[in-house]
């Protein structure tokens, strides 16, 4: 009998998959720290939504072998650790690539159109309708950040609207000029000068940590918008702040911050047109089923031959120590 370790509730198909394949599942949520602790010689495998897993926490299952992450960023997981100990770190690489996606041309369609401020009017003063600035995306150019699963939907989506897209990956060779139709830009501050929208796509690695800074954010067009769909921490927040009250940024739309839950000090919180959502991009109905479904099964692969290679986290890890 193998022992899972549920951190947090997800969905149920995912649960049932493990236990219709024979795996006995400890829901942490159900128990106190000692009860929780009378299970940690037998547990074998962490299923993880959103919680942390410190080196101390796993260092008390000394027969673990799978971290199964419920989504694709382990920025809150010590993988290092992980790699040092042969325990697997698995993502379900593709789970929430739609919703995400989705989720960041809401935000480019609410800077483009500006809804909030349009149903405002229709409330209160209908004749200010006269007053709307909107714009077509399709007359604007889109750079995007990471062009992995995420990034490449994104892409589809702002094609389907008519939008100029520029992309940008570290995976590219210095000789590849396109992909998929789409200019791949090898110089950030190249991208970033002829962008209207800036949408980033990266994982939280020490490399990513503020890769859009206030220095970089100055290289684009006054008027432009940045969209964070991916981590906190990779657009320098208190630059947004900063730049959207200046007027050379016109807006941003952020899902994600350097420190979750978000605390009342976050500049973004002060930001000009800055539209805000929970870390919520992927929680969809059927992204929460996908994400739950292959995490399961990358735990049920584990003691089956092996996680496929393109569900096990492979990027650089991150130093949570950035000042």
């Amino acid at each position: 009998m193998t022992t899972i370790l549920v951190t947090e509730p997800v969905h149920d198909d995912g649960l049932n998959l493990l236990e219709n394949n024979g795996f006995t599942l400890v829901r942490k949520w159900a128990l106190s720290a000692e009860e929780l602790a009378e299970h940690f010689q037998d547990i074998k495998g962490i299923f993880v939504r959103t919680g942390t897993l410190t080196a101390e926490f796993m260092a008390q299952m000394p027969n673990l072998k799978i971290v199964a992450k419920h989504g694709v960023g382990c920025d809150t997981i010590d993988v290092a650790y992980a790699r040092a100990h042969n325990i697997t770190v698995a993502i379900t690489s593709d789970g929430n690539a739609p919703s995400v996606a989705e989720h960041t041309l809401m935000f480019m369609l609410n800077c483009a159109k500006t809804p909030v401020h349009m149903d405002n009017i229709v409330r209160t003063d209908y004749r200010q309708r006269t007053s709307i600035k909107a714009f077509d995306l399709g007359a604007r150019t889109v750079f995007i950040l990471g062009y992995g699963r995420i990034g490449v939907r994104v892409a589809a989506l702002c094609k389907a609207f008519g939008m100029r897209v520029l992309i940008a990956d570290e995976k590219f060779s210095q000789s590849t000029r396109e992909q998929d139709g789409f200019p791949i830009i090898h110089d950030l501050n190249e991208g970033l000068a002829q962008a209207d929208f800036l949408t980033v796509h990266v994982p939280l690695t020490d490399k990513t940590h503020h890769i859009i800074d206030k220095k970089r954010l100055l290289k684009m067009p006054k008027g432009a918008y940045v969209i964070n769909c991916a981590r906190g921490g990779i657009i320098d927040e208190e630059a947004v702040r900063f730049l959207t009250k200046s007027g050379h940024l016109a807006g941003a739309g952020f899902d994600v911050y350097s420190v979750e839950p978000i605390v009342k000090t976050n500049p973004l919180l002060e930001a000009e047109h800055c539209w805000l959502s929970p870390h919520t991009a992927a929680f969809t109905a059927e992204s929460l089923k996908r994400m739950s479904v292959q995490s399961a099964q990358n735990i049920i692969d584990q003691f089956n031959g092996g996680v496929p290679t393109r569900n096990i986290y492979a990027l650089e890890v991150y130093s949570p120590d950035h000042t």
